[in-house]
């Protein structure tokens, strides 16, 4: 390899493919691939194919030389406090799906004030009395933490 050539990091060639496939098919749809006739198909999609490569591997190169992007080994060595768990979002999935536990009209109250709404707004919106939504969110709140728990003991 010379010194003037460079190389996509391995983390961010999956990026530039799709960028790739997706200039393709959008070159495709627009008309923008004309084959010249008499010469063999597979070789002039190749060479075209590898027309689009070269011109986003230099995009990829000059974004990254404009935001004065640096490699580093471990970008979450420079990040100040807790590190978020890889796992969290399966975790947050996990006990958003208990939610189906919980008795269906006391889950909508529940959801639609976690939403921020008030409970009179969602009293007004399910033409619900006033203390009927709020007893749904205390027992509600109260199946759900008894569901929480029960999960907790479970892991």
């Amino acid at each position: 390899m010379g010194s003037t050539e460079r190389v996509l990091p391995a983390r961010d060639r999956d990026d530039v493919l799709q960028e790739c496939l997706i200039g393709a098919v959008v070159a495709v749809r627009e008309g923008r691939y004309r084959p010249q006739h008499g010469l063999e198909p597979r070789r002039i999609l190749q060479r075209w194919l590898v027309g689009i490569v070269v011109r986003q591997a230099a995009k990829y190169h000059e974004k990254s030389y404009r935001r004065h992007e640096v490699a580093v080994p471990d970008p979450r060595a420079y990040v100040a406090g807790r590190v978020p768990s890889p796992h969290g979002e399966v975790e947050a999935r996990a006990l958003l799906e208990l939610l189906w536990l919980v008795e269906p009209r006391e889950r909508l109250v529940l959801i639609l004030v976690g939403e921020g709404e008030q409970v009179s707004e969602v009293a007004r919106s399910l033409g619900l009395p006033v203390g009927t939504a709020f007893s749904r969110l205390r027992r509600g709140r109260s199946r759900l933490a008894a569901v929480f728990k029960h999960w907790r003991r479970l892991r």
